[in-house]
């Protein structure tokens, strides 16, 4: 803010010094004449204290409500822009215009400048009241001045006002400022006007195709609309030209990939980011692309993805997914062993592991183990009546096995 308030002082000084504030004013007096142009020389030559002094004496001299008493509180608030009093400049200079008797092209130029710095100290209501009388005066208001009026009704929530200013000036400019497109963007978003944001946020991408923010966000807008597939196919542009580098997007883009019915595609661009750096190799992203090799039916790929998960962070839980994908394809001698390396970690729920490791011993006709791995298993609440079922299948499996060799 007081860079900007700096930049305001120097536009302000320099257009006071070069004699703007009083130029083809005939009623001012010669006295106050002489005694502001001297006075610009001390502002010119930095003696801002001094000049300040001057001015008061002259303020108490002058005539309440002559052009002199006009012009002597318009460059007291300049002097005092340089001071960086800006609130005691807002105050001069209002006084100033309310002696209603600058010439109008020097009132134009206050207003303006009063609006500014109150929409650079944030007083934006304010900044409103003179930004619009200032703007009504303009007959060919140029692109900035138009997008300035955006700006400052888009800061007090006007949004209905402010998206016309706002595609005026970019309309109306050949190389309308990317800020602009982004405050037209926020407008939209704020009135809810999903595919007049989506349409603004194309033509900011053909701009500027290196700022992934905009490509996430016609994306979010997409969804916003229930345009799933339009937003993956936009991530996947987006990824492709390697403007994606947030892990959180990418996670959004793997996300629309299994809703989409495509969890493949989502595997191999996971697998990609996480091989590029994207994405970390976290407990988080590794479970993430296993499941997509799941929900893909890429067993063989879901099984090395839950193995690399379960060596790098010692998870009893990775290897119980490798147990059950592998009691999916009915692999008992593999899912016991899954189920044995899940058994020598910690486990939030044991009895699913026993579970299993009794299941797969029963069916490879391993009985008094399998027996023995279920009773464990019934030992856990939440496994105990299943437990309790196979025990009884195991019995039945173990008696027919028995006939099956005393009869053969």
């Amino acid at each position: 803010m007081r860079r900007c308030l700096r930049t305001l002082t120097a536009l302000g000084l320099a257009w006071l010094l070069a004699g703007g504030a009083w130029a083809g004013a005939t009623s001012v007096s010669t006295k106050t004449y002489k005694a502001l142009t001297e006075i610009q020389e001390l502002m010119a030559a930095d003696g801002l204290d001094e000049a300040r002094s001057r001015l008061t004496a002259l303020l108490a001299e002058v005539q309440e409500g002559s052009l002199d008493q006009a012009l002597t509180l318009q460059t007291l608030g300049y002097v005092e822009m340089s001071r960086e009093d800006f609130p005691a400049a807002i105050g001069h200079l209002k006084r100033s215009l309310a002696t209603e008797r600058l010439p109008e092209n020097v009132a134009y130029n206050v207003g303006y400048m009063v609006a500014q710095l109150h929409a650079a100290l944030d007083e934006f209501d304010e900044a409103l009241v003179f930004a619009e009388a200032w703007f009504a005066r303009l007959e060919a208001p140029k692109p900035a001045q138009t997008m300035f009026m955006a700006n400052i009704y888009a800061q007090v929530k006007r949004y209905a006002e402010s998206v016309p200013y706002a595609e005026r000036a970019i309309a109306a400019s050949d190389e309308p400022r990317e800020s602009w497109f982004q405050l037209l963007t926020a407008a939209y978003f704020e009135l809810k006007q999903y595919p007049d944001a989506a349409a603004t946020l194309l033509r900011m991408i053909g701009r500027w195709p290196g700022t992934g923010s905009y490509w996430e966000q016609l994306a979010s807008v997409y969804m916003l609309q229930d345009l799933s597939s339009e937003a993956l196919a936009t991530l996947k542009v987006a990824f492709d030209a390697g403007q994606l580098d947030k892990a959180s997007t990418i996670r959004s883009m793997i996300q629309l990939c299994v809703l989409q019915g495509v969890p493949e595609h989502g595997g191999r661009l996971l697998r990609q980011a996480i091989a590029d750096g994207l994405v970390p190799a976290e407990e988080t992203y590794l479970e993430m692309l296993a499941q997509a090799w799941v929900d893909a039916k890429e067993h063989d790929r879901a099984v090395a993805a839950y193995a690399d998960l379960a060596e790098r962070f010692a998870s009893g839980d990775a290897w119980m997914r490798i147990a059950n994908i592998h009691v999916d394809a009915a692999d008992w001698e593999k899912a016991e062993a899954a189920a044995l390396k899940a058994l020598d970690l910690d486990l939030e729920g044991p009895g699913k592991a026993w579970l299993i490791l009794g299941i797969a011993r029963v069916e490879q006709a391993k009985f008094e183990a399998g027996r023995e791995a279920l009773r464990k298993a019934r030992a856990f609440s939440k496994t105990e009546r299943s437990a309790a079922s196979w025990l009884n299948y195991a019995e039945d499996m173990k008696r027919q096995a028995n006939w099956l060799a005393a009869n053969s």
